[in-house]
């Protein structure tokens, strides 16, 4: 039976989202995953990305969100009108 959830959603640039769950029998190895998707969350390119682990019953244990800044936009090209 699964007793942890590791949960990651993710708001991205375009307005998208994405999501995950993964599931653990043992305490240990939901650690692991949540440590481990938490530092792949500090420097990704979407605005917000948070990791959360859940008992069976949907109890929050461990909660990380991380911002991230908009990336700049692209200049746009001037056209030159000078002749």
């Amino acid at each position: 039976m699964y007793n942890f959830f590791i949960v990651r959603i993710t708001n991205r640039v375009d307005g998208t989202f994405g999501n995950s769950v993964k599931a653990y029998e043992a305490e240990p190895d939901a650690l692991k995953e949540f440590f481990r998707q938490a530092g792949q969350a500090v420097d990704t390119t979407h605005l917000t990305d948070s990791v959360t682990m859940l008992t069976k019953e949907g109890f929050e244990l461990k909660h990380e969100v991380f911002l991230h800044d908009a990336p700049a936009p692209e200049p746009e090209e001037v056209e030159d009108t000078t002749e």
